[in-house]
């Protein structure tokens, strides 16, 4: 056992040369701290839930724009879905660049981060200013991916779909299409051949009805685009 001024190492003889390795002991400063982190993070995310319900009483259905401005699972499609309100009509061709290539590039250099940032030397220890320099890099990629999600998410009314979708307004509204392979087969395909958009649509373009461009405008704009 090895004891140093903030925490306790232990080594393990079956590590010994040539391998050796020192161990953290798991209880119970690990534990105990571990316990903390979580015991906060689940209060939070408890809390919330609490004050921010999402309304299923059919008696009494929300608002349709209520849910604006609070997070939810939602928001993160919204960033990648964004090409999708900004790039219609003649700029459509560009979609998979924004919606497939862009986080493809974004997904792939993730993955090659340990192959490229791997070093066989052992490395030298780095000057404060230079772990300075790197945390802040790190937060600032981290703060502006954070504005992005909260940006584009926080416009859609992501507590307001009972409002409309709910059993008092006609049989299966609250529920999938029971025959679900004949409706994308037979009403879907109809709906596509249709084309165009009902209420709120004032652009004179877009793709077919109900695509992914209508489904991120009814989100945003549920009383314009239904």
């Amino acid at each position: 056992m090895m004891t140093d001024n903030t925490r306790t190492i232990r080594r393990e003889p079956k590590y010994d040369p040539p391998y050796p390795q020192n161990f953290y002991a798991f209880w119970p400063g690990h534990v105990l701290r571990a316990f903390v982190l979580l015991l906060v993070v689940y209060s939070a995310v408890l809390i919330l839930a609490s004050l921010y319900r999402v309304p299923i009483d059919p008696n009494m259905p929300p608002l349709p724009y209520e849910g604006e401005n609070i997070p939810a699972p939602e928001w993160y499609l919204f960033l990648v879905f964004q090409p999708f309100w900004y790039m219609t009509g003649e700029d459509a061709k560009w979609l998979s660049v924004g919606t497939f290539w862009i986080p493809a590039v974004i997904v792939l250099a993730l993955f090659l981060v340990p192959v490229l940032l791997r070093k066989k030397e052992k490395p030298a220890s780095m000057a404060p200013w230079k772990k300075a320099t790197l945390a802040l890099i790190a937060l600032t990629f981290w703060g502006l991916g954070g504005l992005a999600v909260a940006g584009s998410g926080y416009p859609a009314k992501t507590t307001g779909c009972p409002s409309c979708h709910n059993p008092m307004m006609g049989a299966r509204q609250a529920l999938p299409p029971a025959t679900m392979g004949d409706y994308y087969k037979i009403e879907r395909q109809r709906q596509i051949d249709l084309g165009g958009y009902r209420a709120g649509d004032t652009s004179e373009f877009g793709g077919s009805y109900k695509d992914a461009n209508w489904q991120l405008r009814h989100f945003y704009e549920p009383t314009m685009t239904w």
